[in-house]
């Protein structure tokens, strides 16, 4: 055990117990007494926390009681369930959670809810349950600690120490000046400015950039700045406005687009291919988005606090440069920002991976006497209905069938999910599958527009075009899986 006033015998039971997933009255059952509250609460005055849950992942980090043995599982997390899973850990009030991790995760709090509703329920486990199976899969050390990271500090600030000289801190161990120079990047529009704050010549400011950018496998300075951001290296920006009203989509995919991790020469392009715009449109949109005269890195910190970019965005490249190309383009013609240069895709990306085998959505062709007429807004019960699976189930599901059975999906980029619709009113309320569930009827859903994706991210994987999934048939799918796919749906 680490350094600290070491507990009784019957505190460090207690606490086993909790880990255990059992509840306090639980375990004042097993232990046939009343007074467990009081134990624990002595106990939570040694390690300095004021709830069970950083108790408990304290008492595991000092070896006050045994880690749990590591353990495998075919559950396939999402991001957003990591990031709620690891943050069980910080030492604030149950009723606090859902609102300080849904502004880390930059998402809303009836999302975080719904996670941490579904851990609980598909784990059959408390929250401190979760804690120690947190531990067993890998996602806590014990090295994070339990205190929330600081919601006043200064934008662009590293969430790490830094030490000046050549003391290296964090993730990506940066020296000192390398991250006083990574922290001006999102709040200066030059080198030269940014250089001059810190009192250095240009060029080792650029050399301190180049050396970061080598460090995390970049080529420019939006895909260093979004890794940063996305990695945590970057204090992310205060979300202090939401996704901009009357953005126009295609503003906002372009927005998304900065953080390629391409040459500034062939961004458009890159843009163009990746979202099916022309590229007029994204000449436009990228002319719109300079207006303010920030540098397009700043544009990526301004895009994470205006909830555009977030950390799900890639900064992987789509494709090498001449895959970018109709077949008589000539090869030059991709080092230009021509605001005409083609392209063959034509789709928007598949951001959640949602196809077996593709990059870009399937644009089906809806068949004679079957395809329904969709509206933009739909009724729940009435117009359509929606089941919701995990990005991998559906990529399983679609790999199964040949591409003329598939119904129409909706990627969700920030609920990480996808919603298969299907005919309204057959599937009884409440209906689940082993891998899939019936979203609650009644509600009005605006669906995506038909080519490009919706400001928030959300985009047709598979064309409203096709028929609607039968539910008999998509009830037998989701019910007749691999087993060791993925976990089930619930939430």
């Amino acid at each position: 055990m680490s350094g600290g006033i070491a507990f009784t015998p019957r505190e460090t039971e207690l606490v086993a117990l909790l880990a255990e997933g059992l509840t306090i009255s639980e375990a004042d059952e097993r232990l046939g007494t009343t007074v467990s509250s009081r134990h624990l609460a002595n106990a939570k005055a040694k390690v300095g926390v004021a709830t069970v849950r950083a108790l408990v992942y304290v008492s595991f980090a000092d070896g006050r009681i045994a880690r749990p043995a590591p353990v495998t599982t075919g559950d396939q997390l999402s991001e957003l369930e990591e990031l709620v899973w690891a943050g069980l850990r910080f030492d604030i009030l149950d009723s606090q959670l859902p609102g300080a991790l849904s502004r880390l995760a930059r998402t809303t709090r009836p999302q975080v809810k719904e996670v941490l509703a579904d851990l609980k329920a598909r784990h059959r486990a408390t929250y401190c349950g979760l804690i120690s199976l947190g531990y067993a899969l890998g996602l806590l050390s014990g090295r994070e600690g339990t205190r929330l990271p600081d919601a006043d500090r200064p934008v662009g600030t590293p969430s790490g120490p830094t030490v000046p000289g050549s003391s290296r801190t964090g993730p990506w161990k940066l020296t000192g000046r390398q991250s006083q120079a990574l922290a001006l990047l999102p709040v200066t529009r030059s080198a030269g400015e940014a250089a001059a704050q810190m009192r250095i010549s240009t060029a080792t400011y650029r050399n301190h950039l180049k050396a970061m950018c080598d460090l995390v496998s970049v080529n420019c300075l939006r895909a260093l700045t979004h890794r940063a951001l996305q990695e945590g290296i970057l204090r992310p920006p205060a979300r202090t406005e939401h996704i901009l009203p009357g953005l126009p989509s295609d503003v906002a995919t372009v927005w998304r687009g900065l953080v390629l991790d391409v040459p500034d020469r062939d961004l458009q392009i890159e843009i163009a291919a990746a979202s099916g715009l022309k590229g007029a449109a994204v000449h436009a949109a990228l002319g719109e988005l300079r207006a303010r005269g920030e540098a397009d890195w700043q544009l990526v910190a301004r895009g994470w606090a205006c909830g555009v970019i977030t950390a799900r965005d890639s900064t992987e490249r789509l494709t090498p440069a001449g895959d970018l190309m109709a077949p008589d383009e000539p090869r030059s013609a991709a080092r230009g920002l021509a605001p005409h240069s083609p392209h063959r895709r034509t789709a928007p990306l598949d951001r959640l991976r949602l196809l077996p085998h593709a990059s870009v959505t399937h644009a089906a062709r809806p068949r004679r006497g079957k395809a329904a007429t969709i509206p933009q807004d739909v009724r729940l019960g009435r117009d359509t209905d929606l089941v919701r699976v995990t990005p991998e189930v559906c990529r399983q599901l679609l790999a199964g069938l040949p591409p003329a059975k598939w119904g129409p999906v909706v990627g969700r980029v920030e609920a990480a999910a996808a919603l298969l619709l299907t005919a309204p009113a057959v599937l009884p309320d409440g209906w689940r599958a082993r891998y899939g569930r019936l979203w609650s009827r009644g509600s009005t859903v605006a669906l995506p527009p038909d080519i490009h994706p919706a400001p928030d991210g959300t985009y047709w994987a598979v064309s409203r075009h096709a028929p609607p999934w039968d539910p008999a048939r998509l009830e037998q799918l989701l019910n007749h899986l691999p087993p060791a796919l993925t976990a089930p749906q619930h939430g």
